[in-house]
């Protein structure tokens, strides 16, 4: 029999619990894994083993049971229905470093949206670090894969030659979304960083900003992170104003992740937070505008700026990137750097799909466009002044 070890959950994720159970029926159905006529667990068996309740299973079962995966029969138990035809691989892995954030989840139903319109479906993994990318990566071929897509994990952008040979050994396509791994020759759809960094630098220099500072993480190598600095400096540069060494929080060597900044920012003893006061109070020349690397980060720079006693836009003007959902609803609306993580989701799917088609060789690099979305966080230096900053 089957065992109900093989599936795990994960709660902190934006997508449903019994997408996710779903998902990992048909990855370990298809792939020959839980052979057909096998018995697969009963409902109080994955009820209790994965702490979730009957109805969320009973809806899993349901799905992969109108997807012809599976079959109940009465008294006796439920048992896989389906057999690979030909190892004909049908399947696409989205890998992701978890998908704790929109703008993962619009990624995957970007994707998804691809993938079934031309006749495939995906199965979706995530990996917390390099070495569970690499092990995802490794069962492709035993599990039936077809083609990876794949938003890397933040170290993964900067392996050594060693570990660019292991994706480079990977005997399926792959196409990244989002970031590209330095030396990996593939096809790769992104933002518009650069693109959508200066035009929030412009606007910030047309309000009259001229001592502006670049919030961000510990883990700087990564392409969106080195596009948004890079446009920062230069539309500094361009007008002969100052640049400054960036502001980095949080722990060495650590992306700070949407539910770890959500944490961070409630939290009012957070390391995050005294760090930004601390650059605060520590500059030798305080900044009238802060850009955040992205939106939770802006976040995190909001909270730290109220507990100085500040107001935002009237002692410093704050923007982010990303245009997550909660950046209109925030006590002060923030200006932002929307992207369109949906289309960059079904281009990477094209991409593969193509791909698989015609065999084609030659990476490509697919640019998706940004969207300046201006709100209540930024203001003229004349404002600042005439509010009293």
């Amino acid at each position: 029999m089957n065992n109900v070890t093989d599936i795990s959950l994960a709660d902190d994720s934006f997508i449903s619990l019994h997408v996710q159970l779903h998902n990992q029926l048909r990855q370990l159905i298809h792939s020959g894994r839980w052979a057909n006529a096998s018995r697969i667990p009963s409902e109080n068996e994955l009820t209790s083993h994965l702490n979730i309740s009957r109805s969320t299973v009973r809806l899993a079962l349901q799905q992969a049971e109108l997807e012809g995966l599976i079959e109940r029969i009465a008294g006796r138990g439920t048992f896989v229905a389906y057999t690979p035809k030909d190892r004909e691989s049908r399947l696409i892995a989205f890998v992701t470093g978890g998908i704790d954030a929109e703008n993962h989840l619009l990624m995957l139903n970007g994707a998804e949206q691809e993938v079934r319109a031309r006749g495939y479906q995906i199965v979706f993994s995530t990996a917390k670090n390099q070495t569970e990318e690499f092990q995802i990566l490794e069962r492709v071929e035993q599990d039936n894969i077809a083609g990876v897509l794949m938003w890397a994990n933040g170290h993964s952008t900067r392996s050594d030659a060693s570990k660019v040979a292991r994706y480079q050994q990977v005997n399926v396509p792959i196409v990244l979304m989002d970031r590209k791994i330095a030396g990996f020759d593939c096809d790769c759809v992104t933002s518009d960083n650069y693109g959508g960094a200066l035009a929030l630098m412009h606007h910030l220099m047309d309000l009259g900003h001229q001592h502006i500072v670049f919030l961000t993480h510990n883990v700087l190598e990564i392409f969106p992170v080195m596009e948004r600095y890079r446009a920062y400096r230069a539309a500094l540069e361009e007008c002969g104003l100052p640049t400054a060494e960036p502001w980095i929080i949080g722990l060495r060597d650590v992306e700070i992740s949407a539910s770890y900044a959500l944490e961070s920012s409630v939290d009012k003893k957070s390391l995050e937070l005294q760090q930004i006061k601390d650059y605060m109070l520590n500059a030798p020349v305080r900044p009238t505008a802060i850009f955040a690397l992205n939106d939770w980060l802006a976040v995190l720079a909001l909270r730290a700026i109220k507990q100085l006693g500040l107001q935002v836009p009237d002692a410093i003007s704050i923007a982010g990137f990303d245009d997550i959902e909660l950046a209109v609803h925030l006590e002060v609306p923030l200006t932002t750097v929307a992207q369109n993580p949906f289309a960059i989701g079904k281009k990477a799917a094209q991409l593969l799909l193509d791909r698989l088609a015609t065999n084609s060789t030659g990476a490509q690099l697919e640019f998706i466009p940004t969207e300046l979305r201006v709100r209540s966080s930024t203001s003229t230096i004349k404002s600042m002044i005439e509010r009293g900053r």
